[in-house]
């Protein structure tokens, strides 16, 4: 990834608006962040990431050494919002704890440098999914990819706030009845318009609080695919990004967060510009991610006031896409077109309404969260179903054929090779996208979903090679 607006889609010129001080940028770097100066006679070069619509983010370059920037937006901004000195440090802390995020460098509170506060981290090379449906991978792989994310958000979930020494950052117990207070007055103070469906969800919200709203855990805020940063060739989490809305709350509201893409209205075209959510595509089940993310947290799946959560996060959307549009209005957004976002209030509002009058059940048949442990995923019934159909139409059919090759060839050096039809086998396997099915990274199948296949493929001597599952050093 280079830093000039001609190359690539991520990042493009610096918005007038966003114009920095590049010689007071550099000034303070090399005074500040260690090995910047490595290369003086290098020139320093400011591209602006097209993401990041609250605070804007740049890609910094010098010579070979690499960062990226985030700063508060300039001109007047709404209350309590664009706390990059938060950013800062809760990303701290977690890289202090070895949870993938990007290492963060130094923060800046004096605003003569650029002109409002800012912060650098490392730049962190590897993927991100802009489209929630992920093209261009195999479903095997979109499967890996959504697992691996939601057990980084549980991963998150699970960590322990006094040892992050993290107690200060949130505000206790009561987050939800705080997020919709706040997210009330944020929408009230940024609204161009009357929206009754904002009043009656808002309504809704306060009238139907969790009993049990006073579980404190550090939760992200805006978790999501497209702020996480996957490894350049695996299904692997290498960086979680933007943690402006990070606090001290509850899990469950992350959770729902994560969730929308399954609910998202058809008549709102996507914030991310991608694919709506189709079936058969190795993406799991919304009931899947929320199985997959109570195993690793050890809780029980069938979860209470998921209706709730699923109402408020819609909630927030709503009330982020009118602050988007509100500081487009001002003049200070990153994005051109935040316009948009003045259409997306109404049915994001209506959305969250809807979802708070139906009865969600979270759970798969087994409600008990030891039972969910040998549960097998969507993707993983698919692939057996696959596999004993690919069984009873070829392999062993050759069964017969591959037995008379080493009886005619038991004495003779021929007993060391392979009959053509294993080879035959092997190349319809892999067309039909059976390969390397004991690779979870490849097959995204999970080690129940795998065991199950195993058991499938033990039914004929030769059934393991012709999906590449044999042991390393196999010998017939």
């Amino acid at each position: 990834m280079k830093a000039d607006a001609s190359h690539g889609p991520e990042m493009g010129e610096v918005l007038p608006q966003h114009k920095l001080d590049c010689r007071s940028l550099e000034a303070y770097l090399y005074q500040h962040l260690p090995d910047f100066g490595a290369e003086p006679e290098a020139k320093l070069t400011v591209a602006q990431y097209r993401s990041g619509q609250s605070n804007p983010t740049f890609y910094l370059q010098k010579g070979f050494q690499v960062y990226v920037l985030r700063k508060k937006p300039p001109g007047l901004l709404l209350p309590k919002a664009h706390k990059i000195d938060r950013e800062f440090q809760v990303q701290k802390a977690l890289f202090s704890i070895g949870f993938p995020v990007p290492k963060p460098l130094l923060y800046c509170s004096d605003t003569s440098v650029i002109g409002t506060e800012f912060y650098v981290m490392e730049h962190v090379q590897g993927r991100i999914f802009r489209d929630f449906s992920i093209p261009g991978v195999s479903p095997a792989e979109r499967s890996a990819i959504y697992v691996a994310m939601i057990e980084t958000l549980a991963q998150l979930h699970s960590l322990n706030i006094q040892s992050l020494q993290l107690e200060g950052y949130g505000r206790g117990a009561g987050y939800c009845k705080r997020q919709v207070l706040t997210w009330t007055k944020q929408y009230q103070a940024a609204a161009h318009q009357d929206i009754p469906a904002m009043k009656q969800l808002s309504d809704w919200l306060m009238k139907n609080l969790p009993d049990n709203d006073n579980e404190e855990n550090l939760i992200h805020g805006d978790f999501k695919l497209d702020n996480i940063v996957f490894h350049p060739k695996e299904s692997r989490v290498i960086a979680v990004l933007d943690w402006e809305l990070s606090t001290i709350g509850h899990p469950l509201s992350d959770l729902a967060h994560v969730s929308q893409f399954y609910f998202w209205p058809r008549t709102v075209p996507l914030l991310n510009g991608g694919a709506y959510l189709q079936e058969n595509t190795g993406i799991p089940s919304v009931e899947e991610l929320i199985s997959i993310y109570c195993r690793c947290r050890g809780i029980n799946s069938n979860l209470p006031n998921w209706n709730f959560f699923l109402a408020l996060s819609f909630f927030k959307m709503a009330g982020i896409a009118q602050g988007v549009y509100s500081r487009y209005l001002l003049g200070n957004n990153a994005s051109e077109s935040s316009f948009w976002f003045a259409n997306t209030v109404q049915p994001l509002a209506e959305t969250g309404l809807r979802l708070s009058k139906r009865t969600f059940s979270t759970a798969l048949p087994q409600t008990d969260t030891t039972q969910h442990l040998f549960v097998q995923t969507r993707t993983g019934q698919d692939v057996l179903t696959r596999v004993k159909k690919f069984m009873q139409q070829h392999i062993l059919p050759a069964e017969k054929e591959v037995i008379e090759f080493y009886i005619q060839n038991q004495n003779s050096a021929d007993k060391w090779k392979k009959p053509l039809v294993i080879d035959k086998l092997k190349e319809m396997a892999k067309a039909e996208g059976l390969w390397n099915l004991f690779l979870p990274a490849v097959s995204g199948l999970s080690q129940v979903d795998y065991a199950l296949i195993a058991e499938e493929t033990g039914k004929c001597f030769f059934a393991s090679e012709v999906f590449n599952c044999q042991a390393p050093g196999y010998i017939i």
